[in-house]
């Protein structure tokens, strides 16, 4: 049985759709891309914007309002990693000039709770909010490490997507691949998510020793290659991961991390 909601799933569809567009869209346009009729485009529409979710232009088009960011800004506030990696961050991208960024596990992603741009001329593509990949990210391959056997079930059920040749899709490959990461404390992108990108990633942990979320940087190869990421940029991740982690009430640093992999996953 289905306690599903169909007008507030359309609802959420609107306004994910908003989100997502860098322009207004019409109505029409909205209800051509979620393929709903002109009248529930418009009621939709309608009880949004008086809720000052969604606002209509002169142009009769429609984008968000800040009222969700009003509401969904105060639990992503209360979150302990966030307020406990702003400093840390800052510190290692500002000594660092890359892209640095703070991530947090959200279902089969790793989510960005802040993401720095690089100082140079040459920027990555990535940004708060941003969503990416568990097993062709550091970040992700940080959570992964750490998630549990049916953590892995799941993405591998999921059916990973190779992006380039060097992305790891195989049960086999992702499950040394993780038990690695574990080992050493810290997980590396070698150009699995993107040509010419590389990160580096380390875990972050509470006060129950329980990795908690990630922090980390990414690189271009065009700057960097692997071993000069690994050496030269590598401990300043893991200092950073050590700082969020003590702020937090963790023990556990570095290379004292136990690797709690994936036991038990065929």
């Amino acid at each position: 049985m289905s306690y599903e909601s169909p007008a507030v799933t359309k609802a959420i569809r609107v306004v994910e759709l908003l989100c997502e567009s860098p322009v207004p869209l019409s109505q029409a346009e909205i209800g051509r891309r979620l393929g709903l009729n002109g009248n529930m485009t418009f009621r939709l529409l309608r009880t949004l914007e008086r809720a000052a979710w969604v606002v209509k232009h002169e142009s009769g088009g429609y984008t968000m309002g800040l009222r969700p960011f009003h509401h969904t800004s105060k639990p992503v506030a209360r979150l302990d990693i966030r307020a406990a990696g702003a400093a840390p961050v800052r510190d290692l991208w500002q000594t660092t000039g890359q892209s640095t960024y703070l991530g947090v596990l959200d279902n089969l992603h790793v989510l960005y709770l802040e993401h720095l741009d690089a100082t140079g001329p040459l920027k990555i593509a990535a940004q708060v909010g941003g969503r990416y990949e568990l097993h062709c990210s550091a970040p992700g391959k940080v959570l992964l490490a750490y998630g549990g056997a049916a953590l892995l079930d799941r993405v591998i059920a999921a059916r990973p997507r190779k992006h380039t040749d060097q992305t790891i899709t195989t049960r086999q490959r992702l499950k040394a691949e993780l038990r690695q990461v574990a080992e050493q404390g810290y997980a590396l992108d070698r150009e699995e998510y993107a040509d010419g990108l590389m990160c580096f990633a380390a875990p972050i942990w509470n006060y129950e020793d329980r990795v908690v979320g990630t922090v980390g940087i990414s690189v271009l190869t065009l700057h960097y290659s692997m071993d000069q990421m690994t050496v030269d940029l590598g401990p300043r991740v893991l200092a950073a991961a050590t700082a969020i982690s003590t702020a937090l009430g963790s023990s556990v640093t570095g290379e004292a991390a136990e690797p709690l992999t994936i036991e038990g996953t065929s």
